[in-house]
């Protein structure tokens, strides 16, 4: 075989290995490309592969490959688990002097769990038998092992990792079906599972993986999640290589080193991410959708699993969400809660793996596709509502998705960031879809500087409570014109955004449905009226103030002669303010308006011939007693009619030359 090296701008995919320890999956790849990936002392001791192992492979003139050797023990499987999250196309090989064994069987069930859709079988070790026969046998084996699976129908070459037979063969196939896969998106948040950290003389600390989605570029700013030490937020990538070539941006399928400046070694390990700076976050509730193998025992909820999703895994318990037993081959619904942190995007694959191997299968119990991270808590009762947006979001279109995120969000809302990382989506293609919702009136833009968004039912929702709390309101207060605005945000949401808040009083005020007068917010249909029995009392307040003029009487005295609870008076005596009859002084002091009109004219009059008046002489002027003299003198200060001087007042300049009216 001829080796070939990476060729930067040549489209990239993954390939896997998988199948039964010694069966000549890393004899296969050092055949196919030159390259020993059996790297570990121990390894060359045993004869066996314990962890990964990379490799290249130029598969056309346009078409490279990375290739992902995985250990076949079962010991290892956890390794195998890491190494398969990402590939595109999975190379099955099972040795033709042995055939199918259990180890076959867990890894292509966990390549079907792992939504990997291609691929093809590779009969090694042809060189060993010469039984046509046998041969025959172990082919139809295979073939029902492969019934029902997405390599059902692919090509089996029989190839000699010894001799040369077949590779030829095998790259051609390989090829072939490396066109029909689609490439990995670019416009997607950049994802990088770590599976290597090592520390290289002269550069520091370097990370390897396969990039999933998005892309990496050198000076790029990036987080590398799980963070416990908050030490890894804000790294800059100081160099990439692909398969040992130094590239200035790295594009999604392809298997990149990352060197990472300013952090230690000590601080990385296999299970963390690399992901641009404050895009993802970890956590440790997952809604999955979960599917068990043939032979698995059946699932209840809080049965305890390992997780494997990405590069990382963790003890976890399961939930189901719709049922009480998931029995082998049915799928459902679950929450999975992790014991440890991690992180991972909608849409990644994971694998549960038991405690108790399944015969002739292995550990590997179940798995499937991560469907939101960082779910809301959910009460257990809405089980309906739980599952169809569930649905929505596992099968949905990005708008609809996006729909019920914002949904999710209530009335927090949320940006752009927060909507790419939920929806695993890039930038372009979330904006897009945004407008077409807004355009649609299905979601709506309440925060112009921020970029913040709101779902349109949950507006709906904002609305109809706020009808109810001002109808309750006016029933209530009947005599009150309306509810102050910021009584009404805060009765809605002690944290309702203020830039929210004016969004629903414009979708409001746009229905004719309330108001906003000043800061007072009124439905549209309210009007203070009063009874008849109200309207005679109303008079009889009126008359006590008219008859009192500067010398009014207090709330309690009122309330005492006309027979009434003085909360009654007082809301009539507060109409009467609104509507002009009255004026507030100060606390319970109120004063006839047309008297203290009166004594304004007065006193602007005395203050344009005089310039000046003391407190005696206001007091004369008023006729009170002191009591009433000090909060009217106090009240045309602050009305800005007499500017104190000492213990003199003057006019204030602005109404200099004025009638006092």
């Amino acid at each position: 075989m001829q080796i070939l090296l990476y060729c930067p701008g040549m489209r990239s995919l993954i390939i896997g290995t998988a199948g039964h320890i010694d069966h000549g999956k890393t004899s296969l790849v050092k055949a196919l490309t030159g390259t020993d990936t059996d790297r570990l002392k121990e390894e060359k001791a045993r004869g066996i592969t314990i962890e990964l192992g990379f490799a290249h492979l130029k598969l056309s003139e346009s078409l490279q490959a990375g290739i992902v050797d995985v250990p076949g023990h079962e010991r290892f499987v956890k390794n195998m688990v890491a190494g398969t999250t990402g590939i595109d196309m999975v190379l099955l090989v099972v040795a033709a002097d042995e055939g199918v064994m259990p180890q076959t069987r867990e890894h292509l069930d966990i390549c079907t769990l792992l939504g990997v859709e291609r691929g093809l079988v590779a009969l090694t070790k042809t060189d060993l038998t010469n039984d046509p026969q046998w041969l025959e046998m172990v082919s139809e084996d295979l073939a029902g092992e492969l019934a029902g699976t997405f390599l059902e129908e692919c090509p089996v070459v029989r190839v000699s990792a010894r001799t040369g037979e077949g590779l030829d063969q095998l790259v051609k196939e390989l090829a072939d079906l490396g066109k029909t896969i689609e490439p990995r998106p670019r416009d997607a948040p950049a994802f990088l599972g770590v599976d290597r950290a090592f520390s290289m003389h002269g550069f520091g600390t370097v990370v390897t993986g396969t990039l999933v989605s998005g892309s990496l570029q050198v000076d790029d700013i990036v987080d590398v999640l799980p963070d416990p030490s908050t030490k890894l937020r804000g790294l800059k990538i100081r160099g990439l290589q692909v398969h040992g070539d130094d590239v200035n941006k790295a594009e999604p399928g392809n298997r990149v080193a990352v060197n990472l400046s300013g952090i230690e070694r000590s601080l990385l390990a296999r299970g963390q991410a690399i992901a641009h700076n404050d895009t993802l976050r970890a956590g440790q509730n997952f809604e999955c959708h979960l599917r068990l193998v043939p032979g698995a025992k059946p699932a209840r909820s809080r049965t305890r699993a390992i997780f494997h999703t990405g590069t990382a895994k963790s003890m976890a318990t399961v939930h189901l969400i719709d049922r009480e037993i998931l029995r082998p081959g049915e799928a459902a619904y679950a929450n999975i809660h992790c014991e440890e942190p991690l992180v991972a995007l909608p849409g990644h694959r994971y694998i549960l793996r038991g405690f108790t191997a399944i015969a002739d299968r292995g550990t590997t119990s179940g798995g499937g596709k991560i469907v939101t991270i960082l779910p809301p808590r959910r009460r257990r009762r809405e089980k309906s509502s739980w599952h169809a947006e569930l649905s929505t979001l596992d099968k949905g279109s990005l708008g609809e998705r996006l729909q019920v995120l914002l949904r999710q969000a209530g009335l927090a809302g949320a940006g752009v960031p927060e909507l790419r990382m939920r929806a695993a989506s890039g930038t372009k293609s979330v904006n897009r879809e945004l407008d077409k919702l807004m355009a649609e009136r299905l979601a709506l833009k309440y925060d112009r500087e921020q970029n913040r968004f709101v779902e349109a039912t949950v507006l709906a929702d904002l609305t109809g409570k706020a009808e109810e709390i001002l109808a309750d309101f006016h029933k209530n207060n009947p005599l009150l014109p309306g509810i102050p605005a910021e009584q009404l945000r805060t009765t809605l949401s002690y944290q309702l955004d203020a830039r929210l808040f004016r969004l629903l009083m414009d979708e409001l005020a746009k229905s004719n449905r309330a108001v906003q007068v000043g800061d007072v917010i009124r439905l549209c249909t309210h009007r203070v009226r009063l009874d008849e029995d109200e309207t005679k009392l109303t008079r009889e307040v009126r008359r006590m103030y008219d008859q009192a003029a500067l010398a009014p009487p207090r709330i309690d005295e009122v309330a005492q002669d006309l027979k009434r609870p003085e909360p009654e008076i007082l809301d009539l005596i507060k109409h009467l303010t609104r509507t002009g009859g009255l004026t507030h002084i100060s606390k319970d002091m109120y004063v006839a308006t047309q008297a203290l009109d009166d004594l304004r004219a007065r006193l602007v009059e005395h203050l344009q011939q005089h310039g000046e008046i003391t407190t005696q002489a206001f007091k004369s002027m008023v006729g009170g007693t002191r009591k009433h003299v000090i909060p009217l003198a106090e009240f045309f200060d602050q009305e800005k009619t007499t500017l104190r001087v000492g213990e003199k007042r003057v006019l204030r300049r602005k109404t200099a030359g004025s009638d006092g009216g």
